[in-house]
């Protein structure tokens, strides 16, 4: 039985493509990748090609006229385009006997054969439920009988003819519908859905408590699925493993070919320091970060951030989490060597009081009468001197 993997993407989206090409090619060799496609050069499939034949990894151009899409609709277009339906176009465009296909906002973080292997009891399907929403198949990983999809009289023609109709979830809710009583629920790993994080933690949605679930369910995730808009390459997002996309994007061909270590993203630091702020300024932070170049700074807030502390980030000792999430915040506690309260306006006590709790310091310019825990672990300085502030943090 032949095997393919198969990603969709256009020019403008050839950056997260590629990253999960990369990813696939780290774990799996002898694998041919279908890239379904309008638009994409053919110099970029040779160049590609090139460097990954030692490992037997062949990326396809699966090109097609844009014009088969047109007409289709889309219901989030700030980070979504007709390319969603080209994952309809398979049967047509993959002769492999089955295919998998894998959105292309994703890494793949292992072996994929034993999903390859996977018997889908006579279902064309194999998906993940979607984390919100239960009793439905997320469409950004498909394991496909492809030779009973191609058997299929006008699955295409007539998947697309319904697309040009506005749904709520686009190609999703058109599949969905179509193989309802015809798919098979795979492991949860092989979609980890973090992308929802997001959405649903800052809506309080009801679904919050069962995501956390499913989400512990699956960890470690096979193929990491960053779906929503909330996505790793953005100049910020306030997901959680927003470094493991990097790791795979910045990974050199010749280290994929010799399995090389993945990259380390942020250098080792000797002391962490963590901020939560309801304001954007934070009094001498530049400074810290000049003369403590061996110092992480971490500062997270509930809202996005403005262009004072965004601008701060051309100091690489500086790591900022707008709109963070639960998960986040505790790895931010559990990795913090002090809590660093320098940030004007409104504090949130119960991440000062977390911190701690586990026995970590409270640098501080502020005192805490009414809080005898916050006083016992206080450190106070006067913010007119920074000189105090940057050797306490030093003998940490």
């Amino acid at each position: 039985m032949s095997e393919a993997a198969a990603i969709c993407a256009d020019y403008g989206y050839l950056t997260p493509a590629e990253t999960l090409i990369k990813s696939i090619a780290y774990h799996n060799h002898d694998l041919p990748i279908y890239l379904l496609n309008t638009n994409i050069p053919q110099e970029w499939f040779l160049n590609i090609n090139r460097r990954l034949a030692p490992i037997n990894v062949r990326v396809v151009d699966a090109k097609f006229s844009a014009s088969v899409l047109k007409d289709e609709a889309v219901s989030r277009t700030e980070y979504m385009n007709t390319m969603i339906y080209g994952r309809l176009l398979i049967p047509q465009l993959v002769p492999a006997d089955r295919v998998l296909y894998i959105d292309s906002d994703s890494v793949v973080d292992r072996s994929l054969q034993p999903l390859f292997a996977t018997d889908l009891e006579g279902k064309v399907v194999g998906a993940v439920e979607d984390y919100s929403m239960p009793g439905t198949f997320n469409s950004g990983v498909l394991l496909l009988d492809n030779t009973k999809l191609k058997a299929i009289d006008n699955f295409t023609t007539d998947l697309l003819a319904k697309g040009q109709e506005r749904t709520s979830n686009d190609d999703q809710t058109l599949l969905n519908q179509y193989f309802k009583d015809n798919w098979l629920q795979l492991d949860y790993g092989y979609n980890l859905q973090i992308g929802l994080d997001l959405t649903l933690f800052y809506n309080e949605h009801h679904s919050l408590p069962r995501f956390y679930q499913l989400l512990k369910k699956a960890q470690p995730g096979t193929i990491i699925h960053y779906s929503t808009s909330d996505k790793p390459w953005n100049f910020m997002s306030s997901g959680r493993l927003r470094e493991k996309w990097w790791q795979y994007q910045s990974l050199e061909y010749s280290e994929i070919v010799r399995h090389a270590p993945l990259p380390t993203i942020r250098q080792h630091y000797r002391t962490r320091l963590f901020t939560f702020t309801q304001s954007e300024q934070l009094d001498n932070l530049e400074t810290l970060l000049r003369v403590l170049p061996d110092c992480e700074f971490n500062v997270a807030a509930w809202t996005n951030m403005g262009d004072a502390l965004l601008a701060l980030t051309k100091y690489p000792n500086l790591h900022l989490f707008p709109a963070v999430v639960e998960s986040n915040i505790d790895m931010l506690i559990d990795q913090a060597d002090g809590y660093l309260d320098i940030n004007e306006g409104g504090k949130e006590l119960q991440f000062i009081e977390r911190c701690v709790q586990r026995n970590k310091p409270l640098l501080s310019y502020n005192e805490y009468p009414d809080n005898p825990v916050l006083t016992a672990a206080l450190q106070k300085f006067d913010r007119e001197q920074p000189d105090q502030l940057i050797a306490a943090i030093k003998r940490l």
